[in-house]
């Protein structure tokens, strides 16, 4: 990810996903570690909203 000279960032779509993945990664560790939540409740609800979510990405070729 870059900044230009007005402070607006550009980051690839790679680049925003795996920020994206550490970001949750990290909110999930810090409230299964606070105990208000457990991993198997985030696997559980993962699976729900994937069977709930219809996702119609195409990468550019």
């Amino acid at each position: 990810m870059q900044a230009d000279s007005e402070g607006r960032v550009t980051a690839s779509i790679d680049e925003l996903a795996v920020y994206n993945m550490l970001l949750i990664e990290a909110v999930v560790e810090l409230l299964t570690e606070k105990g208000v939540l457990t991993g198997e409740e985030v696997k559980e609800r993962v699976k729900k909203l994937k069977a709930e979510t219809t996702l119609n990405i195409r990468r550019p070729q």
